[in-house]
């Protein structure tokens, strides 16, 4: 389909909209090219989706090694993000957004930095890492590899073949170090909507969840600072977000 017929939403992330990445129901081995969809809106509730010019999509290996993802829309309704592979264990698939948005009054925000637009009130720099990860062969890993000069993200700290009833642990990371106390929003997809719980982390960045519902789940961590660079913005909007799927009891198939 063409391009043309995306609602582009892009514009909306200065309000709160925010990418992240699901998991397809595959169960993938050894060599598999791996898919994952990439959807757009605030909070799991969809709308439209961003320029996928401004997007860079990697996927990590196990062993760390970064290599390029590829995007194409899916109707117009979400990107497909598909890398290949070729390592047994834990992928980390990661869409990254970084650009200067500069404000105006009326809520006008222009593309851009504060050396192309000096008289707008204010120019931020809205970063957003979306992350999932994906598993592929038979492996018996337990481990999510840290990924290496990601600026912020979540890393899947606890075993990631998560089940109902268990405990799991995500932790946020900021340049490659532990980040301190922070909040976060937990969505779960219901089959009735979209059930969002407020939730806060350790002294750690260590977010504990407790899912007693099988599906998908998402943690989005929103992080506002005052930094500064000259000629270029005033200030940084970080959204992260996480998806992960937790599944019933016993359901670790070992072969």
């Amino acid at each position: 389909m063409a391009q043309n017929n995306i609602k582009d939403t892009t514009h909306l992330l200065v309000y709160g909209h925010e990418g992240w990445l699901e998991e397809y129901p595959s169960h993938y081995h050894l060599g598999d090219p791996i898919m994952v969809k990439m959807q757009w809106g605030h909070n799991l509730a969809v709308d439209g989706l961003p320029n996928k010019d401004y997007l860079k999509h990697h996927i990590y290996a196990p062993d760390g090694t970064c290599t390029q993802a590829s995007a194409e829309p899916s109707g117009d309704l979400w990107y497909d993000i598909t890398a290949d592979t070729n390592q047994e264990g834990f992928h980390m698939l990661v869409t990254s957004y970084d650009e200067c948005w500069a404000q105006y009054p009326n809520e006008d925000y222009k593309l851009g930095t504060r050396e192309q637009y000096p008289d707008a009130i204010e120019v931020r720099d809205y970063c957003q890492y979306a992350t999932t990860c994906v598993s592929v062969g038979h492996h018996h890993d337990t481990e999510v590899t840290p990924i290496k000069g990601l600026e912020m993200y979540l890393l899947p700290v606890s075993n990631p073949n998560y089940v109902v009833g268990h405990e799991l642990k995500l932790q946020l990371m900021l340049q490659d170090k532990p980040a301190d106390a922070h909040k976060g929003t937990l969505i779960y997809q219901s089959e009735n909507g979209l059930v969002e719980t407020e939730i806060a982390s350790d002294a750690n960045g260590i977010f504990t969840v407790k899912p007693d519902k099988v599906g998908t789940y998402c943690l989005i961590v929103r992080h506002v600072t005052d930094d500064k660079k000259d000629g270029i913005y005033e200030g940084r909007n970080f959204t992260i977000t996480h998806c992960f799927k937790v599944g019933e009891h016993g359901h670790h198939h070992h072969h």
